[in-house]
């Protein structure tokens, strides 16, 4: 099968804690990696395998799977901590 991966870069204004998490990371910008794997079918459609966060820390680099509902949910929850209107 063929799969693609995308990254974007997601930026938080305040500290964010996703579930499961012991430990709120600052704010600021983080890599957002997406696996995707191609379906078999007449038509260009993808399924998603898995995303990951990337998280650094001095030298140690991290690459943690979340759930996309997770991390969409923490970046409109900091908007509007921030006082930006939610695209929900």
């Amino acid at each position: 099968m063929t799969t693609r991966t995308t990254t974007k870069i997601v930026a938080f204004k305040s500290a964010f804690q996703l579930p499961g998490w012991e430990v709120a990371w600052p704010a600021g910008s983080y890599e957002v990696i997406t696996d995707e794997e191609q379906l078999d079918t007449s038509f260009a459609a993808f399924r998603r395998i898995e995303t990951r966060i990337v998280l650094r820390h001095g030298a140690e680099t991290r690459y943690v799977t979340v759930a996309p509902r997770d991390l969409e949910y923490a970046l409109a929850r900091d908007g509007l901590a921030t006082g930006e209107k939610s695209l929900l």
